[in-house]
């Protein structure tokens, strides 16, 4: 993991492997924290593993205020396009959706929404009932109905009663004391790192599914939604069974494709501190 800083304007991009093409967000405020940059990109290094894509997690961040906001990813986008490097971002927090130009990824809220319902029922095929939280899309509310779920109005997502709890409004949104309140036969991840490490340990100890977020988030990679549903819903069959739990189950299957083209692992697994 490296960054690379920009000379245009105050910014920054963090890549998880040099030497391949990469993909990632980028976010804009007064004050974009390196650490948080470099846990999405890993993330999102694991996730093009697991889709066995020889390419890297990027994430950027540019700090501006919001009156040179406007300026600053201009002068952002200008920049990292004339790049030696094939990195493709999406704009996330505080960057408007069409303003990056050549370098943009389109953000496909239905391509994510097909992905995590894909893993959700796929972990728990005879799942009826689903609660979301702060992160719930139409497209999310749409898709889980058209699954045939029941979608059940909660004010306190994390502690209603269900069998799927899609969450990711925030990195860490659930601890080890949030894990030991579920009331859900599987917890899937429609954001980033929603689930600290020990938040994990307690679901398996508790019996409750934590899916790989940088698994359930895929879809807008894919860039299909059959073949999203069909490619998320290969990965957790496979690893929903593990011994360790799914997520350390998707972790070593990343691990194993990275490893048969990086001389290295990256150090450290996707997961929120």
């Amino acid at each position: 993991m490296f960054i690379r800083k920009l000379a245009s304007t105050d910014a920054f991009v963090a890549v998880d492997l040099a030497d391949a093409p990469g993909h990632g967000v980028v976010r804009c405020a007064p004050k974009i924290l390196q650490g948080g940059a470099k846990d999405l990109a890993r993330s999102t290094t694991y996730a093009l593993a697991v889709l066995e894509r020889q390419e890297t997690g990027i994430s950027a961040g540019i700090n501006a205020v919001p009156n040179d906001r406007d300026a600053a990813v201009a002068a952002f986008a200008d920049e990292l396009a004339s790049w030696d490097a094939d990195y493709h971002l999406t704009a996330a927090k505080g960057v408007e959706a069409a303003s990056l130009g050549a370098i943009e990824n389109a953000d496909d809220a239905a391509l994510l929404a097909a992905g995590v319902v894909a893993a959700g029922l796929t972990a728990c095929p005879d799942a009826g009932t689903a609660v979301v939280d702060g992160s719930a899309s139409p497209e999310l509310v749409a898709e889980l109905t058209n699954r045939g779920l029941t979608v059940v109005e909660a004010d306190q997502p994390l502690t209603t009663e269900a069998d799927l709890l899609f969450v990711g409004f925030k990195v860490g949104a659930i601890d080890h004391e949030a894990a030991d309140r579920l009331r859900t036969r599987a917890v899937v991840p429609t954001g980033p790192l929603p689930l600290t490490t020990k938040a994990i340990a307690h679901c398996r100890r508790n019996g409750v599914l934590a899916l790989p977020d940088f698994v359930t988030t895929a879809g807008p990679l894919v860039g299909d939604a059959d073949n999203a549903r069909d490619a998320i819903s290969g990965i957790i069959s496979s690893v929903v069974g593990h011994t360790d739990g799914p997520i350390l189950g998707a972790c070593e299957q990343a691990e194993a494709f990275l490893a048969g083209w990086q001389d290295n692992l990256p150090f450290g697994r996707p997961m929120a501190a």
